[in-house]
């Protein structure tokens, strides 16, 4: 009977940055070693930023007559539900948006949103049956007002291919913050529970989205008087 091959430990160093580096951080190391250069740049470059500066969530100057662009990776779940949640919101509120889009960095086309995100939109009230994917483009970035992102390798990604939509760039996670900070992560493999979880969670996002520019609507309505 033959004896089965011994495993090998891990070498001391690995299993001291384990013990050491908070779990975030590890997973964040793991999702830049996964990137290519260009996006690994772009994303160092995004982190920078972030330290560097007080970036609004919501930027000043975006009022109701903005484009606002929702990107996650496939278009299916995520930026789909942000899209159709901030419209829900926005007519409960009796506001307008000139435009909400939602796009996928790799989104196939006229891809039907999945059935988790449909079940799960439609407890929060709103219909994705007639969602059909698109892929973000040249034409959807220069459009937007904001584009909000939904974790690190989103914006990496998008800004590898349009660098010049850095300012414009946000994380909804942002706004509705939690022991992830402010990524939202793609539950694509997980199970419909985790959907559901992720879909409240953008939920809420998108209703301090639509509550703020509410109150900049009242302002400006108050100001004119």
């Amino acid at each position: 009977m033959g004896m089965e091959p011994l495993k090998s430990e891990p070498p001391r160093w690995k299993r001291l940055v384990k013990r050491l580096v908070p779990a975030r951080l590890q997973e964040h190391l793991r999702e830049l070693r996964e990137l290519s250069s260009a996006e690994r740049r772009a994303h160092l470059g995004a982190t920078w930023r972030r330290f560097a500066s007080t970036q609004a969530t919501v930027p000043p100057s975006l009022d109701a007559s903005g484009s606002i662009l929702f990107v996650c990776y496939g278009n299916i779940i995520r930026s789909a539900l942000a899209a159709a949640l901030t419209r829900r919101h926005a007519a409960a509120l009796d506001i307008t948006f000139e435009r909400v889009r939602s796009a996928g960095l790799a989104a196939r086309a006229g891809r039907e949103a999945d059935a988790r995100a449909v079940a799960a939109g439609r407890a929060l009230g709103v219909d994705l049956t007639s969602h059909r994917a698109q892929p973000v483009d040249r034409a959807l970035v220069d459009d937007a007002a904001v584009i909000y992102v939904m974790d690190r390798m989103n914006e990496a990604q998008l800004l590898a291919r349009f660098p010049d939509a850095a300012p414009k760039l946000r994380r909804l996670g942002a706004l509705a913050m939690t022991e992830d900070g402010d990524v939202i992560e793609d539950p694509y493999v997980l199970d419909a529970a985790a959907v559901a979880a992720v879909a409240e969670r953008i939920d809420r996002a998108t209703r301090e989205l639509v509550v703020e520019l509410a109150r900049r609507a009242s302002d400006d309505r108050n100001r004119a008087r």
